[in-house]
């Protein structure tokens, strides 16, 4: 290894670069997780000599405040951060073709400022957030610095007509492109493996956050482009349009999570559940942060934790956004279709529910991990059989096995053509030594030779780094960067072809058959990984995490004028984004009170317990009460919007209230709304969100049968209700029938619709809102308290319609005799009593619930006004009959 003084040596000479007249450009567009790389100047630096001036080395991408033309640069490098999967849209939009409209313009589809997280000119930022700024120029695509002459010389040009353009020459990804890759025949579900029929085609789209759809897709990406391209990644028997896929690095995603989620490690299958429902298998409703359907990241982590990346949706709020206003609490806060991980990770920092998923390795590189912003999930691979909670150490994500840290892609460069078929001087296949043998990819060379050059720059990098890690010639090089924020992978000249059984639920482990032991010592012993970091070993149970920020200009529940700061009930300003506690000593005020969100009662978790003192904080709040902070820490630090701002716009009101009841009140482990409602109403002292009912008395607890009436958004926020339970609240739990605990069924169903508790929605839940909420009888559709000729009339007028408010009162989708049959009282099937048709638990079930609560209309069979023996003897003699 070199020295400190040799590496300044060498820092020193690569200020320099090889002198040319004109340079050329090399264009790149994709990964987020890679960003580290593209934005380092080790990327640039001349491995193999590439400009032929017999120096390696050197920096050929020197930063230039003046481009186009600067004598000291052999390449002008851009590279646009817009996730994987849509950096390989952008490659194949213009990777054959020229953008020459100016930024902005509809025509360079998704290749505009806007589009991108970041933009990097030669390792500086140009884009940030979406947002032109150094030297982009909106008179190019995407702000790009420079145009290049279309004559296929790649140069640099200072011209913008005629013959001027810009082509995105290579695309970074997490994953492999097989893995983007839509499969349009086939049903789509939520475990298609890459290569599957049906995978990456969940049909689901966002809404907005009250419910209404908006435009953004789900999707994978298909290769078949809107101007008339299609690629193909037939490498066999290669045409202009084939994509070819290098390996570089192995990219290991983690599960980041705000402090005040209260949770520390996490089983897989709980994990895919979380993201692919927005709650958890518990029912337990934190908020699940998401990029877009176009991130690699999105796209790892999900493949990582056996499912397929498009049903990764969260809380499926929102279009796509780079915008930094999108990742604050207040009125413009959204969960969902981040375009960046820097907009990921802000989301987490400032939500006190949030989960999400990053580059692990951007816990010590962007700094959230070591300066205890936020926290990462040990992750437990259940699905994988593995038995330990692992956290993504540099020892574990190495290992990678059941009891390792499997989540995780490989991430690669994608071109159009092979680079290896370039000249031996740019780095192409003549320069190959014989281990590696002639060149076993057909010759279908890149457009732009230059571009060859740079990826076969970092591909040989990569090999000399694995082969021979301590080599002073490695120094600074791109290998040695990877090295030491990644893992290499075996070899990087194969196109990489891993593809799953379609038949399996997960992508299989990536075994390492070549493994490098050499090379796995110096990435286990080098303390300058990333994931070698002290703070990735376990996690920190002293810090409290980060104040949220919220949006500015806004009055919140705690009256800041402008919303500039939190102030706790005593009265005591707590800045934004200031550490939650005095852990760092510095602090004049102790805030760690806050530490868990929903932790009101002050005993350091988030449980049942803490009901009675939410509402008088809320009445602190929202009604002139009083409340001391914590009935088992009283603490006059205590702020409810930081505590219980569960929904995300700023303010602790009546929709957290609701939200704790509909999502977060768990009892012996599981959600049970029903309870929930109960212990609002009782804290409160009677009906706390004013609730009418079509029918009958108002109980405690029946507002949890109001979840219909507005837009609804089923995993996220209980937004649906619309003051009123009534037939609309039936209907919606009608079409949500399924049990929580299978995702096939959880995927597509709306939890706010478990009426009793048991964390499934079936007829048993219709029956608690037609008898228990509204206290009247299954066949009561005017609701006018009876089961009489009126609703036949209503029923009958209505044949083949739907609804129950029509006459639908079994629930099975249409108006029919079995309909009218339960209206009149002249069942054909006296057992069926979900009416459905079938005998099965269901019925028994509902039975012996109504037996258990003293139903007399459903359970008294003999009519004498008791339940006994005698009614359960009747009805098992009337299930063992059937149905005629």
């Amino acid at each position: 290894m070199l020295s400190n003084t040799q590496k300044i040596g060498l820092v020193i000479a690569a200020c320099g670069g090889a002198a040319s007249a004109q340079p050329f450009a090399v264009n790149g567009s994709g990964a987020t997780l890679l960003e580290a790389l593209f934005r380092a100047p080790a990327n640039t630096l001349d491995f193999i000599d590439a400009d032929g001036d017999g120096i390696v080395q050197e920096q050929l991408a020197p930063f230039d405040a003046s481009p186009p033309f600067s004598s000291n640069q052999y390449w002008q490098f851009t590279y646009r951060v817009v996730g994987s999967g849509n950096g390989l849209a952008e490659l194949r939009d213009w990777g054959t073709l020229f953008a020459t409209a100016v930024d902005g313009d509809a025509s360079n589809l998704t290749l505009n400022s806007s589009f991108a997280d970041a933009a990097y000119f030669n390792s500086q930022l140009f884009i940030n957030a979406g947002v032109t700024q150094g030297s982009a120029d909106t008179g190019n695509p995407g702000a790009t610095p420079f145009r290049v002459l279309t004559d296929g010389s790649y140069a640099i040009t200072t011209g913008d007509g005629a013959g001027t353009g810009v082509q995105i020459d290579f695309n970074a990804l997490d994953v492999p492109v097989l893995w983007f890759q839509t499969v349009t025949s086939g049903t789509p579900q939520f475990n298609r493996v890459p290569g599957a029929p049906g995978y990456g085609n969940n049909p689901r789209t966002a809404t907005d956050a009250m419910g209404n759809p908006v435009s953004q897709s789900n999707g994978l990406r298909s290769l078949v482009s809107p101007n008339g391209v299609t690629l193909n990644t037939n490498t066999s028997s290669p045409d202009a349009f084939t994509v070819y896929d290098f390996p570089i690095t192995l990219t290991p995603v983690a599960a980041p999570v705000n402090i005040g989620v209260g949770l520390q490690q996490i089983d897989m299958s709980d994990l895919r559940h979380l993201f692919a429902t927005g709650r958890r298998v518990s029912g337990e409703n934190l908020v699940a942060v998401t990029r877009d359907s176009g991130s690699g990241t999105r796209n790892a982590f999900a493949n990582g934790i056996c499912m397929d990346p498009s049903w990764a949706v969260g809380e499926n709020i929102g279009v796509r956004t780079n915008s930094s206003v999108n990742d604050r609490v207040g009125p413009n806060w959204q969960p969902s279709n981040k375009g960046g991980s820097s907009r990921m990770e802000a989301t987490v920092i400032n939500h006190r529910l949030a989960v999400g998923h990053t580059g692990a390795e951007r816990g010590e590189s962007s700094s959230w991990l070591t300066d205890q912003r936020m926290e990462l999930l040990a992750v437990r691979a259940d699905l994988r059989g593995g038995t330990v909670f692992a956290r993504p150490t540099i020892a574990n994500v190495v290992d990678a096995g059941p009891d390792g840290y499997a989540v995780y892609g490989v991430g690669g460069i994608a071109t159009i053509g092979d680079p290896l078929s370039a000249p031996a001087s740019a780095g192409g296949w003549g320069w190959a030594p014989s281990e590696i043998g002639a060149n076993p990819n057909p010759v279908q060379p890149m457009r732009n030779v230059r571009a060859a050059a740079y990826v076969n720059n970092i591909l040989r990098s990569v090999t000399a780094v694995s082969a021979v890690p301590s080599d002073p010639d490695n120094a600074f090089s791109p290998g040695e960067f990877l090295a030491s924020q990644f893992v290499l992978p075996a070899t990087t000249f194969n196109t990489l072809d891993i593809s799953p059984d379609p038949t399996e639920e997960c992508v299989p482990f990536i075994v390492n058959t070549e493994r490098n032991d050499v090379l796995t010592q110096f990435v286990l012993n080098d303390n300058g990984n990333a994931l070698a970091n002290p703070a990735y070993n376990a996690f920190n149970t002293v810090t409290n995490g980060r104040v949220p920020s919220r949006t500015t200009g806004v009055t919140y529940s705690d009256g800041v004028p402008g919303g500039n700061f939190f102030e706790s009930i005593n009265g005591t300003r707590i800045d934004y984004a200031t550490r939650l506690g005095d852990t760092d000593g510095n602090l004049t005020v102790d805030n760690s009170r806050n530490k868990i969100a929903g932790d009101f009662d002050g005993d350091g978790a988030r449980t049942t317990a803490d009901v009675p003192d939410m509402i008088d904080a809320w009445a602190f709040r929202n009604a002139g009460g009083s409340w001391s902070g914590g009935s088992v820490n009283p603490n006059g630090y205590a702020c409810p919007e930081i505590l219980g701002d569960f929904t995300g716009d700023g303010n602790f009101d009546d929709a957290d209230v609701r939200y704790w009841a509909d999502g977060l009140h768990l009892v012996g482990g599981s959600l049970n709304r029903a309870a929930g409602f109960v212990a609002i109403d009782a804290a409160f002292g009677g009906n706390f969100f004013g609730t009418t009912l079509a029918t009958g008395t108002y109980d405690n607890g029946d507002s949890r049968a109001d979840i219909a009436g507005n837009g609804t958004t089923r995993g996220y926020n209980p937004v649906g209700h619309d003051g009123i339970v009534d037939a609309q609240d039936i209907d919606y739990v009608c079409a949500n029938f399924g049990a929580w605990a299978d995702l096939t069924q959880a995927v597509n169903i709306d939890l706010s619709a478990d009426m009793n508790g048991d964390l499934v929605v079936d007829f048993n839940d219709v029956v608690d809102i037609v008898e228990n909420v509204l206290d009247t009888n299954i066949g009561d559709i005017n609701f006018d308290g009876a089961v009489d000729a009126a609703d036949l009339a209503i029923a009958t007028a209505n044949i083949g319609g739907t609804g129950y408010a029509q006459g639908d009162v079994n629930c099975d989708g249409t108006i029919d005799q079995a309909d009218l049959d339960i209206i009149s009282g002249t069942t054909s099937c006296p057992a069926d009593l979900d009416n459905n048709g079938l005998l099965n638990f269901f019925d028994i079930n509902i039975f012996l619930t109504a037996y258990n609560t003293g139903n007399l209309a459903v359970a008294d069979l003999d009519n004498n006004g008791l339940l006994n023996f005698f009614d359960i003897n009747l009805y098992l003699t009337s299930f063992n009959a059937g149905c005629p």
